[in-house]
């Protein structure tokens, strides 16, 4: 019987929860800009890498990932920590210095 119900509560636990957001990077202006953030967002364990999609005309980066794995603001910290604001998350400055030129 104690089988039974733990194969049942089990069986109903959440395995994943994919959901997508949209994250403004205003000092996104170019390919290259956009390359560097895709990276660091394809990086980050439950993000799915072929699943970002980058706009760097809107200035946007939209991501899927499981929130199980990954917090949205953990994505936002990942693009901060590349050397781009990440809506109210503000760029590293270290990180910033170490851009390529086009991208400051």
């Amino acid at each position: 019987m104690a089988f039974i119900l733990l194969l049942v509560v089990c069986t109903s636990c959440r395995q994943s929860d994919i959901r997508t957001v949209e994250i403004k990077v205003p000092e996104m202006k170019n390919k290259t800009c956009a390359q560097i953030v895709a990276n660091a967002v394809g990086r980050q364990a439950g993000v799915q890498p072929d699943k970002i999609d980058v706009d760097f005309a809107k200035r946007i980066v939209i991501v899927r990932y499981d929130s199980l794995v990954i917090a949205r603001k953990n994505i936002e910290f990942a693009i901060a920590e590349a050397g781009f604001q990440a809506n109210e998350v503000p760029a590293k400055a270290e990180a910033v210095k170490a851009l390529p030129p086009e991208c400051k």
